[in-house]
């Protein structure tokens, strides 16, 4: 089976990168599809973060400084003038992003359009896909489909392992946001996804430790307890970054604590008594967002005490070596329930919503009689999505 990357190699000679990951990842791979594949790449850069990785001396990469109402327009003559027939970027819901989907779009089959995104099978793999990722995928969500590829698949190899990605993140980050900042009037009108403020981050990143330090006696603690099946039954509920795309468009919630909310309320008014809840921060967002004292709320509330516990730095694998199942809106972490053969109820909407891997009926139900993971199925969604979607690297 050919992978996407594969796919996109054979099928595009004349390519436009848009905005890529935080740091040099863009650059290199510009660098290798000219040398290693003699493909023509251009690039368009919006601010001056994606100019400090991209200079703008690499040939064939130019600044787009209007606004987002007149993006539309530039790249269409952008690609006519320079018969693009690939454009590439990282993440399908940023403004600029979706426009270049539409774009795309109306090109028809003359211009496709691909996209990255952070590994679906972490930490040692990223996506690449055509058309969307996450729940935009086009891949089949068919459980006869994947059962099938059980027996068509050959098992994948491991993957080479790749560092830890938070320190170069922040270090690339802030590199990225300062840039932005320092060359802010050369792109009066860029808009970004998320805050541009630099200090905003350094106090953020430096929050995280702090909190990381705080905690880290009780988590200790708590951690092996669960190890050795002291907690007894519990669920586990990892939450998703607090301005990530996957709560604003591919979520019913308006906000990570109106999933918490949900959660909380039908745990008290469902869950069997004997059981506990594990609530989980997403490593990416300590010292952005603390939900403690919405917690303690809704713990003191429902009348919970002893049997909601809300963790922060706790590897994600030892409560999935002992929980009964997992709740989440859309998170990745859901596949790697899976791979623990634990029941997932999903809330949002993901390329993972398939029958037998997550469990269709009411949260209510799920909290008293979850249902088994089809590990068949399964395991045809896990080698079918390796070879065809995921690429063993790092961004950073």
């Amino acid at each position: 089976m050919q992978s996407h990357f594969d796919d996109f190699l054979t099928q595009s000679s004349r390519i436009l990168f848009l905005q890529g990951p935080v740091g040099g990842y863009f650059f290199n791979l510009g660098e290798q599809l000219t040398k290693e594949h003699s493909k023509v790449v251009f690039k368009i850069n919006f601010n001056g973060g994606d100019r400090y990785f991209y200079p703008e001396t690499t040939p064939k990469t130019v600044s787009f400084s209007g606004s987002p109402s007149e993006f539309q327009d530039f790249l269409i003559d952008f690609i006519r003038q320079n018969h693009i027939d690939a454009v590439v970027c990282f993440g399908d819901n940023r403004i600029y992003h979706r426009i270049a989907k539409q774009v795309c779009n109306d090109f028809q089959t003359a211009v496709s359009f691909w996209v990255f995104e952070e590994g679906y099978f972490r930490p040692h793999y990223i996506t690449f896909e055509r058309s969307g990722v996450n729940d935009y995928s086009t891949e089949p969500r068919d459980a006869e489909f994947y059962q099938q590829q059980t027996y068509l698949l050959s098992e994948p190899r491991p993957p080479k392992p790749v560092a830890p990605g938070f320190r170069p993140l922040a270090k690339l980050a802030s590199q990225y946001y300062w840039q932005m900042y320092r060359q802010r009037h050369d792109y009066p009108h860029y808009q970004h996804h998320r805050s541009t403020r630099l200090l905003w981050y350094i106090k953020a990143w430096g929050e995280s430790g702090l909190v990381r330090l705080k905690v880290k006696a009780k988590e200790n603690h708590l951690a092996k307890q669960v190890e050795h099946g002291q907690l007894g039954n519990f669920f586990i509920v990892p939450l998703q970054v607090h301005n990530d795309s996957q709560i604003k468009v591919h979520s019913p919630f308006k906000s990570v604590a109106a999933f918490i909310q949900c959660i909380v309320k039908s745990f008290a008014q469902n869950a069997p008594i004997n059981t506990k809840l594990v609530i989980k921060h997403h490593p990416m967002d300590i010292g952005f967002v603390d939900y403690g004292k919405l917690i303690k709320k809704l713990t003191k509330h429902y009348q919970l005490q002893d049997r909601i516990y809300y963790v922060y730095n706790i590897p994600l694998p030892i409560f999935l070596r002992r929980a009964r199942g997992m709740v989440v809106v859309n998170s990745t972490s859901a596949i790697s329930a899976m791979i623990h053969h634990l029941p997932v109820k999903m809330l949002g909407k993901a390329n993972y919503d398939i029958d037998g891997l997550v469990d269709r009926q009411d949260l209510a139900d799920f909290w008293q009689n979850s249902k088994p993971l089809n590990y068949a199925v399964f395991h045809g969604f896990y080698c079918y999505q390796l070879q065809r979607t995921q690429l063993n690297a790092t961004f950073y």
